[in-house]
């Protein structure tokens, strides 16, 4: 097995022999837009011994909201299966769904959040694109 580089949590998990190179998406991610309303504030993406890993932090007061760890689905780019370049992660937070896309390009990640209401009186559904820088002082 490979070895990834560590995480910033801690020591790395191997990765699967014919798993992609997940090392460009790991670490702490923060939004360029701290001011803003909708979607993630900021990112932890991680690698365990089961795939990869997503903790959002969403508005919220005082503190950004934590959103939780989930698993996410990691995609390659056409002709590169060996590197991995984007991810998905879903969150249900009861009425709430919340889907958030991301892409690595030139250092920064760039993400999507699709948020959809099950039930009527639970607010409008919204989308919202995001960058995000590495967190300061992480790898």
């Amino acid at each position: 097995m490979t070895p990834r580089p560590a995480s910033p949590t801690g020591p790395a998990a191997p990765r699967p022999p014919d798993a992609p190179d997940v090392s460009a998406l790991l670490g702490d991610w923060v939004n360029t837009d701290q001011g803003s309303s909708k979607g993630a504030l900021r990112l932890n993406v991680t690698w365990h011994e089961k795939g990869l890993f997503v903790r959002a932090f969403g508005t919220g007061g005082p503190q950004p909201r934590d959103w939780g760890e989930v698993s996410a689905v990691v995609y390659t780019a056409p002709g590169t299966p060996s590197t991995a370049w984007s991810f998905s992660a879903i969150y249900n937070f009861g009425s709430l769904r919340t889907v958030l896309c991301a892409y690595h390009k030139t250092g920064i990640l760039v993400a999507t959040t699709s948020s959809i209401f099950s039930d009527d009186g639970g607010g409008a559904d919204h989308w919202a694109r995001s960058f995000f820088h590495r967190a300061e002082g992480r790898v």
